[in-house]
């Protein structure tokens, strides 16, 4: 009669772009010629583990048991990738082999990669990873001491090895010690410029500070060399740090596309993309569900320079991500979703010798030449658009003051105000919405906004040829005024205001 094969089960979990899934791993040895098998939708990089196994067992004082090992990874209708299973399979193997005492009904997880001499590393994905199984029951909780950074920003806690020869010890030794982890977050870098640098563009300097305030997308067209580009360096340094659940989610996403040489910072992304920008490095790669530069501009900024010399279709398909801030992946009929919030930055010259706001018609462009360099930019991606803002090329005097004066730093005070604006936000929608990124619908009494200023607002709106969700976007913008002014409620003013911002000519 065969005996009955040993059998250990244990815990895991792998992510499928911003996704994750927790993995049932079920370990049996029987007896018999020796054999190694993984069932469950595996891919290579799982199935080659058996290598790792026979090696990191022999580097660490263990043994590969004879006869027949068999390794279940459950939901089993479900693509599973990544070497983060090393760990979980070698733990079965050894508590079904004996080597390791298995505590009765424990429930256990455990995730990392081994190397050839058993050491532990960590795997990409293990921020989404651990925020999903951080509040689930488990007896022992074991991941690479690697993994410590994205461990503390999902607030997991759990213990950390290096090797696999510390098992004897938390297992056989009773040394298991449950703890939180420690992420640190680079400091912020000094590199932003300060506002003070737009001499003679105030209307451009109040433009930046409102998009701040409510987080609204902003275009900003201009003449070469009138300070565009420094714009978006600008804007970036009047936002906010990120905040500890922000930062999990960028460190997670650049995780995905970096590995361990990912570093957490506080300072919130700024992706620059130029007219060479294809849909595909827009959206990410479906195969490997790694996230494109939308996603990756998650809680920041995404820049487009010199807009009107982008593809048509790469503007049209901007539309869908601007109005819902997710972008979609399809891989094997499933749809996987990228979180996309993000200042949608763009700037460009108005005609294509960019001369057109300048005095004394320095502009030697005809009419049908501002068209047809114009009509890559269609109107309903202007529509997705909050805030426009032309800029004209500096005098001289005030070229040589900003090499000159000291009138010093202005971007700090901005900042306050910025931070302002955002707990009076948060306070006002529950602290889930700014006024740039509040959903769809009747913003009336959500965002205060009297009888009388709607009727205003309608008829400026009529007389400016503004559609309704350009009606929509006025009064979003005249909020963030309000909230600027410390105003409870929107005012005509802030109207009057917010509705100098929408482009008329294109």
């Amino acid at each position: 009669m065969a005996s009955r094969p040993n059998v250990a089960r244990l815990y895991s979990c792998f992510a499928s772009g911003t996704d994750s899934t927790v993995a049932l791993i079920e370990v049996s040895i029987a007896p018999g010629i020796p054999t190694f098998s993984v069932i469950g939708l595996c891919d290579s990089s799982i199935k080659e583990a058996q290598g790792r196994l026979i090696s990191a067992f022999k580097s660490t004082g263990f043994n590969m048991p004879k006869g027949h090992i068999t390794i279940g990874i459950s939901p089993a209708y479900m693509r599973k990738t990544g070497s983060g299973f090393d760990l979980p399979m070698a733990l079965g193997i050894l508590f079904a082999s004996g080597q390791l005492y298995l505590p009765p009904d424990a429930r256990i997880y455990a995730e990392g990669e081994l190397t050839l001499g058993g050491d532990l590393k960590g795997t990409p994905g293990s921020c989404i990873r651990l925020k999903t199984v951080r509040d689930m029951i488990f007896d022992y909780k074991i991941i690479p001491q690697g993994e410590s950074c994205s461990a503390g920003l999902a607030g997991f806690t759990g213990q950390g090895i290096t090797s696999l020869s510390e098992l004897s010890d938390i297992f056989d030794g009773n040394r298991y010690t449950e703890s939180g982890f420690i992420s640190e977050a680079v400091s912020p870098s000094a590199d932003h410029l300060d506002i003070s640098i737009l001499k003679g563009q105030e209307k451009t300097k109040r433009a930046l500070l409102i998009s701040a305030c409510g987080f609204h997308n902003i275009l900003l067209t201009g003449s070469p060399g009138s300070g565009k580009t420094m714009a978006g360096k600008i804007l970036s340094g009047l936002l906010p740090k990120l905040s500890r659940e922000e930062m999990a989610d960028v460190y997670a996403l650049n995780e995905l596309v970096q590995g361990e040489s990912s570093v957490l910072s506080c300072e919130r992304p700024v992706r620059m993309v130029g007219p060479n920008i294809t849909v595909g490095k827009l959206i990410g790669n479906a195969l490997t569900l790694s996230p494109g530069e939308m996603a990756l501009a998650n809680h920041g900024i995404l820049f487009a320079d010199e807009l009107p010399l982008f593809k048509t279709d790469v503007l049209d398909f901007l539309r869908k991500p601007l109005e819902e801030r997710k972008v979609h992946l399809m891989k094997r009929g499933n749809l996987y979703s990228f979180d996309s919030d993000f200042i949608f930055l763009g700037t460009g010259n108005p005609c294509r010798c960019g001369m057109l706001y300048e005095k004394d018609n320095k502009c030697r462009c005809t009419a049908g030449d501002i068209r047809r360099y114009m009509s890559r930019i269609s109107g309903p991606f202007l529509e997705r658009i909050d805030i426009f803002s032309e800029m004209r090329s500096i005098s001289g005097e005030d070229m040589a003051s900003i090499y000159i004066d000291d009138a010093g730093a202005e971007s700090p005070e901005y900042r306050k105000t910025v931070e302002r604006c955002w707990q009076i936000a948060h306070e006002r929608y529950g602290g889930n919405y700014l006024n740039g990124t509040f959903p769809e619908g009747d913003i009336r009494d959500s965002m205060r906004i009297p009888e009388k200023v709607v009727r205003y607002a309608s008829e400026l709106s009529d007389k400016g040829f503004f559609s309704a969700r350009g009606f929509t976007r006025i009064l979003r913008v005249a909020r963030t005024i309000a909230d600027i002014n410390e105003s409870a409620d929107i005012s005509e003013a802030d109207v009057s205001e917010a509705i100098q911002y929408r482009m008329r000519n294109l």
